[in-house]
Order: C-alpha cells, then structure tokens, then sequence
C-alpha cells in the first residue's frame, strides 16, 4: 500500500513539477526541436503548383552583373510578365532608396507595376519586440517603405519581416504588424488574397494567440516550381525570333510569382524545421502556400497538454507499483512509444502540432523516480524483513539440541551449516530437524528429518514437527511405530502440500544393536570397523505427512566396536560445483570411509568440509546437517 499511494504521488509530484514550467513557456525551445523531428517524420507534402518562384540566381548573377540591379532590369521583367497574365507578382526585394543613377528607371518600374495592376512591393518594419503581448500583433516603431512612386502605381505592399526563434530558426510568420494604431498585412497574406479575390482582413488564416501564423513547410525549397530570372528575357528574345523558348512562359498565366534572391552568398537564407538553408524567397512561398493550401498548423493547447501530463504522472504512479520491473519496463516503452507514434500520426493527417518532447522529458523522469521509489522501500521493507527473520533464525535454532547427549560407549557428532538467499544477507529458516531422544533403559534416539519448501511455512512446519515426534516418540519404543504415529497426526493436522522426510535410530548399547526406520529419507551410512561401507537403502517407506495410513518397518543388526554411522541430508548429496554436477552418494560414502578414524565430530566437520570444498564458489543451494554416530570399544 505504501508503495502504491508514493508511487501516485511521485507521478502527481513529477507531472506539476514539469508542468508548471511548461505552462511559463521555458521548454519552447525543446517543443520546437520536437516540432522539427514532426517535419521529418511527415515527410514532403504537395504544394500548391499556382506558385512560381523567379530566381536571382547564380546563373542570373553572371548574366546579369553583380548585385544589386538597376531597377530597369526589374520593369523589363516586368514588360516581358504582362504578355502571360500572372495573377499576383511579388517582389521579395526592397526597393527603399531612389536609385542613384538613372533615376528614371524607378518610374520605369513604377508604370509597369501600374499596367499589371497585380504587383506587391515589400516593406519592413523596426519592430519594438520580437515577440507579441498575447492576443495582440508585433508592434512596430518604425516603417521602412517603398518608393513613393512604387506606393502609388502597386496593387499594394507588405512586410517581409522573418521572424527568428532564439534557436536561430524561422517557423512561423507573423500575419499583421501593429503601426501607430492599424494593423499592416504582410506581403504573403496581400499575394494569398489577391489570389482568392479575398479581402486580407477578412481572410481566414489560422494563428496562435500572438498572431503568428506557423509556417507548414511541404518540404525542401526544391520542391517549388523554380525558374532562373535569366530564363525569362532568353525565352521573350526566343519567341520573338520565332524558336523554341528555354520555358514556356505561359506557366505564368493566373500564377502567384515570388521575385527573390537565391544566388551563393546571398545574406537572404535561414534556418528552418525542413533545413539549414532556406532562401527568404522560399520562406515566402511556403508561406503562401499555407495561405492557398489552407493547409494551417494547429497547435494543442498549453492547458491541455498540462492535463496530459497530471494523466500520465498518475498512470505511472498506480501501474508501475503494481508490476514487476520487467512489467513496469514494458508499459514504460509503451507509453513513450505511444506517444511518438500519436504525435507524428496526428501531425501528418490532422496538421495538429502536439508538445510531445516535454511528455517523454515526463516518462524519462516519472518512470525512473517510481522505480527507484519502489527499490527504496522494498529496501527498508526488506530490512525489517530480514531483521525478523536473524530473531526468527536464532529461535529455531534454540529448538534443536543444544548440547549433545552423553551416552556411554559413543560418540556423536553433529555439523549443520544453514542455507542462505543467493545475493542476499541474511540466513534463511532452517528447515531441517535433528533430535536426541533418551529413552528409557538408557537407549538412544537420534532423528534427522528435511522438511519440504522453504521460509516461514517450512520453519513453522519444522517446529510443529519437532515438538509431535518429541512427544510421540516416547510413547513408542519401535522406530517404524514412532513414524506411524507421527505421520498419522502430521496428515490429520498439517499443511496441505507440506511433508517431512525422517530417519529415526535407536541404539540399545547394552545389547550394542541398533534398530531405524526411514520415512522418505536419505539412507543410513553403514561404516564397519572391517572397513566395509554400506548405504542401507532397505525398508525406505514414504515421506511423513503425505499418504494417511502409511506403515513403516524397522531393520535392526548388532554393530561391533569402531563402527560409525552417518545420517545426512540432501544438501550434502545434492551439492553442486561450477560444471553442475552432484556431490552424490558416493563421494559420501568414501568421505566417511577415508576419515573414520577421526573422532564423530572431526568425521561430521570434514565432510561438510570436503562438500564446501566440491562447492567452491557456488552458492550453497540447501542447508546441510551431518549427524555421526561412532561405536567405542570398551
């Protein structure tokens, strides 16, 4: 539960902390790298094939002479244009001063601008801010217009002012300028609505809340119909000499035409979403052919981004807690990709810009602040955890013998090496049980048993065991009648899918016999004075606490002075090294056979050695308890 309401908090926390600055504007820079990557990941679009861009090219500059022109050569495009009927001519050039020489040539251009009646000059203004109050226009403080001359004789003018984003780039446009109290259109919007015989303040144009309208570049500046403005008096002198023309000039009829320089070296390029060099003509075009096109960017609200963002905190705060880390990983690349792919798809076909890169800033900050939230508090949950459990370890251990019984004529020996977690630090419940029962006429009981599973059950089940095969076995004096009684009681009141594996020996030493019975456990090692090992296999019944009813039999021989005994458990036989293999049975039994002369406790401490040693550097997989059993001589 602490896990889930931090989580939600970490997710509600994180989504106002970004939030909140988005709504201030401070990640316009990284929405407008994102913005970029739209452009991209859209691909070209169609523009519209009524706008022709005439090129002062480099082609031109060396035709023409360096620039800037005469004026003259402008009216005679001009006089060559009015033969093919364009419908609006733009010239992104500003003609501002009176030419010095030949004057005249101003009023040339000034009567041909006339005769067509469609021709826009350009105009710019010193503008007191780049950025507009919003829902207001940019505010100007000085204008720079044409010629007078031109003023008078032109369908219009407009500003060519671009407007630059602090990154350098150029990706929208503002629509009217505010100047000493009215509003001035720009040289695109007077083009656009000539064009569509639409009065430019009346015409819909979709901007933000500051004016601008964001310009929806198709693609490269390639893309436009181009031609060389040295194309165009070759193709006039063609025709009139009756040859083929380099162009058709009539591509020009009821045409949009753009005027602008792109020759190397021209001061008029700029940035954009779409590439490094884009010529101002080009800006033009593209945003006219947003205008003709209709073809706007809408962008999502501020607010409503900011409601995405609360969604998303709290999604990642009620779903990661509730998952594992692979789980919480998976909805993690899910929802980044989700909202990758919803972007690009809603830009391509709906023209809407969504702030994306601030929702993965979001996922990239959320995602990683709940996980490690979740580790922090596993970490202390576990703490306490594991301090139960060392207070848990060290009262099992208070269970199991704590000194071992003296019987005259034996010797025992005991070693028992609990298991710990891999990687972690703290020693798990010991599932094994080893007792000493002094029965009467001076026998000796020794029991062994391994309890299936592991943690609380298996520990809770161990000392239930335990304390029934204390009590039991006093009531009987037969091995096989004690794992009758025990089994019989472990199946009416256990655990279902819980057992206990048990070998029970009793030593008579007055008659030096000794009798076992082994309920699903290990096998008794059998080493003889004469040097002989035996692993007595026989009469092994079924594990305790699993089938009711079940019967088991006791064996019983005489043993002879130098006689050892070893009951194990499966953590010695089941032991692996680096190449998994076993320590096995048999390696068991030439261990006791090698080292029987030892006392029972160095022959129970050096086959615990010998199984680390097999072991080495792998983790110790199950708990290990060696119980020896050595026959004196008297």
């Amino acid at each position: 539960m602490m896990k889930k309401r931090s989580g939600l908090l970490i997710g509600i926390i994180c989504a106002a902390a970004l939030g909140i600055p988005y709504l201030l504007g401070w990640f316009g820079l990284l929405e407008y790298q994102g913005l970029d990557l739209l452009f991209k990941a859209r691909g070209p679009r169609p523009v519209n094939p009524n706008i022709i861009v005439i090129e002062i090219d480099d082609r031109a500059i060396n035709d023409f002479g360096r620039w800037p022109w005469p004026r003259g050569y402008h009216a005679e495009l001009l006089d060559i244009l009015e033969k093919y009927k364009p419908k609006a001519i733009v010239f992104d050039i500003l003609f501002t001063e009176a030419q010095a020489e030949h004057p005249e040539e101003d009023e040339k251009l000034a009567v041909q601008a006339k005769k067509l009646d469609n021709v826009f000059f350009a105009s710019f203004f010193d503008l007191k801010s780049d950025k507009a109050a919003r829902g207001k226009n940019p505010i100007a403080r000085k204008e720079t217009l044409p010629l007078k001359e031109l003023i008078r004789n032109a369908k219009g003018y407009g500003f060519v002012n671009i407007m630059v984003e602090p990154d350098g780039k150029v990706r929208k446009m503002p629509i009217f300028i505010s100047y000493q109290g009215k509003s001035c259109p720009s040289i695109d919007l007077m083009a656009a609505s000539l064009y569509l015989d639409a009065d430019p303040f009346k015409l819909h144009v979709n901007t933000d809340g500051n004016g601008f309208m964001w310009i929806n570049f198709a693609s490269g500046f390639d893309k436009f119909k181009r031609v060389s403005f040295s194309d165009i008096p070759i193709s006039a002198n063609q025709i009139d000499a009756g040859e083929k023309p380099n162009i058709d000039l009539n591509i020009f009829k009821d045409k949009v035409v753009l005027i602008g320089l792109t020759a190397t070296g021209a001061e008029d390029y700029w940035s954009t979403s779409v590439s490094a060099l884009y010529p101002g003509v080009g800006i033009r075009a593209s945003s006219i052919n947003t205008i003709l096109q209709k073809d706007f960017i809408s962008r999502v609200f501020a607010l409503e981004i900011f409601l995405i963002f609360l969604f998303l905190g709290a999604a990642f705060g009620i779903v990661v807690p509730k998952r594992t880390p692979f789980e919480g990983l998976t909805f993690f690349l899910v929802v980044v990709s989700g909202i990758i792919i919803s972007a690009v798809l809603i830009f391509r076909f709906l023209n809407i810009w969504m702030d994306f890169a601030t929702m993965l800033v979001l996922c990239f900050i959320t995602y990683p602040a709940i996980t490690l939230n979740q580790f922090i508090i596993t970490r202390f949950e576990k703490g306490l955890i594991e301090k139960e459990l060392q207070i848990a370890s060290r009262i099992q251990q208070s269970i199991l013998p704590q000194s071992l019984p003296q019987v005259e004529g034996v010797e025992i020996g005991v070693k028992c090496v609990p298991a710990k977690h891999v990687g972690g630090d703290f020693y798990d419940f010991i599932k094994l049980i080893y007792d000493f029962v002094k029965l009467k006429e001076d026998r000796l009981g020794i029991v062994i048993g391994d309890v299936s599973g592991k943690g609380v059950p298996a520990a809770l089940f161990m000392a239930k065991a335990m304390a029934d095969f204390r009590g039991i076995s006093r009531d009987h004096s037969e091995p096989n009648e004690a794992l009758t009684a025990i089994n019989d009681k472990l199946v009416e009141e256990g655990v279902s899918g819980m057992f206990v594996t048990l070998q029970y020996l009793i030593y008579k030493p007055k008659e030096r016999k000794i009798k076992y019975s082994n309920g699903g456990h290990n096998p008794l090692v059998w080493v003889k004075s004469t040097g002989d090992v035996l692993s007595l296999t026989q009469s092994v019944g079924s594990p305790i606490g699993i089938i009711p009813g079940s019967e088991f039999t006791a064996d019983e021989f005489s043993v002879s002075p130098g006689d050892v005994f070893v009951m194990y458990t499966d953590g010695i036989s089941e032991a692996r090294d680096r190449n998994n293999k076993e320590f096995e049975e048999k390696r068991i039994l030439d261990a006791a056979l090698f080292n029987r002369r030892l006392p029972a406790q160095g022959l129970a401490d050096k086959l615990v050695d010998e199984v680390e040693n097999f072991s080495q550097g792998m983790p110790q997989h199950d708990d290990m308890t060696v119980i020896v059993l050595k026959i004196l001589r008297q």
